[in-house]
């Protein structure tokens, strides 16, 4: 749920503390574990065995992090390029690979499909020449407070850290930096949630809020939170399977008519040479077996699959060890096997393309403010390159017949291995121009008697 904020008042530090108090009780809880499944700090670990002597193995087979690994790295694999028919971005992408901007939109990808969220933080270097930069904020530090009307306009953005007692390393209070349209608002507080001496206000020079909310989908799930049960599920059973083969390894031994000795101490003497020889002698009329508890090794293999195939179902991330995405199959029938990730990608494409125009909107002020042409973001296609797998032959036919049809930025954009679209464009004309001057460069009468007098 938003925090929301009604558009006639005025965001004071005391209210900052109020909503921190609520972010702190309704999101820490669920963000540690979210956090403690994809590091694979799971239910499973915490189950005990029965009885003293019976084995206990916590498997933990990591979904959530092969979830979100593969989510995230589909998603933001490629870097993000963005193109400008009438506006030149140099300025801008200078900006931005000096932040080194695929890193921190990797980062944020990771994020939302961990948490459901992710928080960027805009803000000026603090070197000579002062530059936009970017930081990822943990979503246990951070969120957004919007207006009530229908335009859920942002109007303040709160991050904060815990501060803790140097002796003692309990928790004493919070540092709190929070940012309007118009300021800057900083101050410590209590750990009781309340304002601890001065507040320190500046200017804000983007003119706007700088904690930029970036969705996982409209619900603020992330990649695996709804399959939680169904990951304990198939770690208890493969631990089970583990733990049945224990049992079977350290299977009881029955003798009948026969006897290992007539005392305690005959008894060990005869286990140990057993074990230290591997071979046991029995009388004609014995009988030797070992007690053990039969396994349905197919229903559980069949459990295990069926868990699995849930898991990746529900989770729209497909199994790429699976024998389906072996061979060399065609582009369309790739298509279809990446149907359900290619759709979870579109929702969350959408709420990441909007996240990444605020961040330009903020870096399009900056330029303003240096008396540079600001960007209008409107005109700015962003394209996300998902990182899948790639038949060229297919995309270049494509292409080819789409020439004319569309721009040749648009066109080559498609490519995988092109980064920048419009310097590729650039280059390629420089390059074919260049071809065409040497084609029909004529020799003068100069260099034609330089080249007689050489022959003769």
């Amino acid at each position: 749920m938003p925090f929301l904020l009604d558009s006639s008042e005025e965001l004071t530090p005391e209210m900052i503390c109020s909503y921190i108090k609520l972010h702190t009780e309704n999101t820490s809880a669920r963000y540690k574990q979210l956090q403690d499944y994809y590091e694979g700090k799971q239910k499973i670990l915490m189950r005990t065995p029965k009885r003293a002597d019976d084995p206990c193995n916590n498997v933990v087979a990591n979904f959530a992090k092969y979830i979100t690994d593969i989510a995230s790295g589909y998603q933001m694999g490629e870097p993000v390029s963005y193109q400008s028919d009438s506006q030149d971005l140099t300025e801008l992408l200078d900006w931005y690979n000096t932040a080194q901007m695929d890193v921190q939109d990797t980062d944020n990808s990771e994020d939302q499909s961990i948490y459901g969220v992710a928080y960027e933080l805009v803000y000026m270097s603090s070197d000579d020449s002062p530059q936009p930069k970017v930081a990822s904020i943990h979503p246990s530090q951070g969120f957004v407070i919007y207006d009530n009307t229908v335009e859920f306009n942002p109007v303040g953005g709160i991050y904060y850290t815990e501060i803790f007692d140097k002796t003692t390393q309990q928790l004493i209070g919070y540092s709190v930096n929070a940012s309007t349209p118009q300021k800057y608002i900083k101050f410590k507080a209590t750990r009781d949630f309340n304002v601890d001496g001065e507040v320190i206000t500046d200017i804000n020079p983007f003119k706007a809020v700088t904690l930029i909310e970036i969705y996982n989908n409209k619900h603020l799930q992330g990649d695996f939170e709804q399959l939680i049960s169904l990951i304990d599920g198939y770690n208890k059973q493969q631990s089970n399977r583990v733990d049945d083969k224990e049992n079977f390894v350290n299977s009881l031994m029955v003798l009948k008519g026969q006897t290992l000795g007539y005392s305690n101490e005959e008894k060990a003497d005869t286990y140990r040479s057993i074990k230290e020889n591997g071979v046991i002698e029995i009388s004609p009329e014995g009988d030797l077996s070992f007690l053990t508890r039969q396994s349905d090794q197919q229903g559980d293999e069949l459990l295990r699959q069926s868990l699995a195939d849930d898991i990746h179902k529900f989770s729209y991330v497909p199994s790429f060890t699976d024998k389906d995405f072996g061979g060399n199959i065609s582009g369309i029938a790739m298509q279809f096997k990446l149907f359900g990730l290619n759709q979870l990608m579109k929702k969350k494409d959408r709420y990441t393309k909007e996240g990444l125009r605020y961040r330009m909107q903020l870096f399009s002020n900056m330029l303003e403010i240096k008396g540079k042409k600001p960007i209008d973001v409107s005109k700015v296609t962003i394209t996300i390159n998902h990182s899948s797998p790639k038949n060229l032959l297919e995309i270049a036919q494509t292409l080819g017949n789409l020439e004319g049809l569309c721009s040749k930025e648009t066109l080559v954009a498609q490519l995988p291995f092109v980064e920048d679209p419009e310097k590729e464009v650039e280059k390629a004309n420089a390059e074919r121009q260049q071809s065409m001057d040497t084609e029909f460069v004529m020799p003068t009468p100069a260099y034609a008697v330089k080249n007689n007098n050489d022959e003769e």
